[in-house]
């Protein structure tokens, strides 16, 4: 799974290729208060301004906020990252499952969880990166297809792509658009597919699907989209503190529902 990925800040670390610049930005970061609260209004996204009377005060509130998402997406990067070569593992295992004393089922159902999962983070690094940019992912089902609109989690899941498809969003030329965004719909398609092989239930086999191009377009893409965001903050990284906090990767494991 990982052709297409050679160079890349997913890439194996070795002495042969480029030092990606992700670890120097994560020695700059710092843990910082969390992110200035949004109101939903029912729409796929919302982006935040400063206006008022209190402006300078809500901008340096802001620009902490931005940075603690920047940060905490490096941190899912990182994240993303040893998941990935576990899913590698997964796939492998998953596709010569007698070599590994596994039945065919249960290795496919296995790697089945292991992709639910692993999108997970993929879809937790957008939302921080839509953060950067002061960008609100709304719980609304407003533009849902009917299959999600009674659900607000599956309509919150829907929106999170489809604030990538907005041409206002920044974002929209590294993930919101070409191989990248078709990689992450499939991805999410297969999310929703695949959420009840735990459970045993009958799911599409891997077979069905080029499992290599999606995860390669999507974590390309998100390496692309991390130049953008490292751009956008790159005048504000003076700003953190210079002491980071121990609980720095807490929310981690605070709650995975990171969404609520």
């Amino acid at each position: 799974m990982e052709q297409g990925l050679k160079g890349s800040m997913w890439a194996p670390i070795s002495g042969s290729r480029r030092t990606h610049d992700l670890d120097g930005y994560e020695a700059r970061s710092r843990s910082l208060p969390p992110p200035l609260a949004a109101s939903s209004t029912g729409s796929a996204w919302t982006r935040t301004t400063t206006m008022g009377t209190d402006a300078r005060t809500s901008k340096a509130a802001c620009i902490t906020a931005r940075l603690q998402s920047f940060h905490r997406f490096e941190q899912t990067c990182h994240r993303l990252r040893w998941k990935f070569i576990d899913l590698e593992s997964s796939y492998e295992r998953a596709l010569k499952p007698l070599e590994w004393g596994f039945t065919p089922q249960d290795a496919e159902r296995n790697f089945k969880v292991d992709f639910h999962e692993f999108y997970a983070w993929i879809e937790q690094a957008i939302v921080f990166l839509l953060l950067v940019f002061g960008i609100t992912v709304g719980k609304g089902t407003r533009g849902a297809p009917p299959s999600t609109a009674g659900s607000s989690s599956h309509a919150y899941h829907h929106n999170v792509l489809k604030a990538l498809d907005e041409n206002e969003n920044p974002l929209h030329g590294t993930l919101g658009a070409g191989d990248v965004n078709q990689a992450l719909w499939k991805a999410k398609e297969l999310r929703n597919r695949w959420k009840d092989a735990a459970e045993g239930r009958e799911t599409p086999p891997l077979k069905m699907y080029d499992l290599r191009w999606i995860v390669t377009s999507i974590l390309c893409g998100l390496e692309e989209a991390y130049g953008v965001a490292g751009t956008e903050v790159e005048g504000d990284l003076g700003r953190e503190e210079k002491s980071v906090g121990e609980d720095g990767w807490e929310w981690m494991v605070e709650s995975m529902d990171w969404e609520a």
